[in-house]
Parts: structure tokens; C-alpha cells; sequence
């Protein structure tokens, strides 16, 4: 799981490219943060796969704050079951990479 900072990319604005679940949009945010979970075997290809994930989504990245090893966070009871959920989701899908619950933007 990485915590990053991203932001949408050259020629995007930042509010068209997320869904604000009816809330207001009309706030010009710069970027936001996100959980990101990604299906790899190490930090290095993790690094690799987090900006052409986010690319897909016409966002880049600001930096990545950090990394840490989704299996010992579970094992150590450190999130949630709804991330739980998101990474037996991932686990047995084709993808390797999900932005995990939401953004959380800030201008």
C-alpha cells in the first residue's frame, strides 16, 4: 500500500477527473492524497506500476510519501475491513493496481 500525493495532470483540471458523490465541485483543487494498492513482489516494480496506473487515470504523481507491506499491515490489524476487502478483490483480478476508498483533495 503507498500513500500518495497526486495531481492531475497537464491540461486536465483536477475536479473533472473525480466523482464527488454529489458534493459540490466547483472548488479548484490543486491534487490530493491516496491510498494505492498495488499487486507486485517488490517495492521497486511497485514504484513503476504506481505512476502508469495513475497516468491511466489522467492524474501524475507529486511524490510518493510511502510504502509499506499490505500483508503485515493486515497482519497487524492496521486497516480496515473494507481495504480487506479491496485487496482480495485485487488479489484474484487481473489488474495491479486500485486506488483504495477515495481521494481526499485539497486545494
Amino acid at each position: 500500500m503507498a500513500f500518495v500525493n497526486l495531481k492531475a495532470k497537464d491540461g486536465y483540471v483536477f475536479s473533472d477527473l473525480i466523482d464527488f458523490d454529489g458534493s459540490p465541485d466547483n472548488i479548484d483543487y490543486n491534487g490530493a492524497w491516496a491510498n494505492i494498492i498495488v499487486k507486485t513482489d517488490n517495492i521497486k516494480d511497485a514504484l513503476e506500476i504506481i505512476p502508469l496506473g495513475l497516468e491511466e487515470l489522467d492524474f501524475e504523481v507529486v511524490f510518493i510519501d510511502k510504502i509499506e507491506n499490505i500483508g503485515s499491515l493486515m497482519e497487524y490489524k492496521e486497516v480496515t475491513d473494507d481495504v480487506r476487502a479491496e485487496v482480495d478483490w485485487l488479489s484474484k483480478s487481473e489488474f495491479v493496481f486500485k486506488i483504495s476508498d477515495k481521494l481526499f483533495p485539497y486545494s
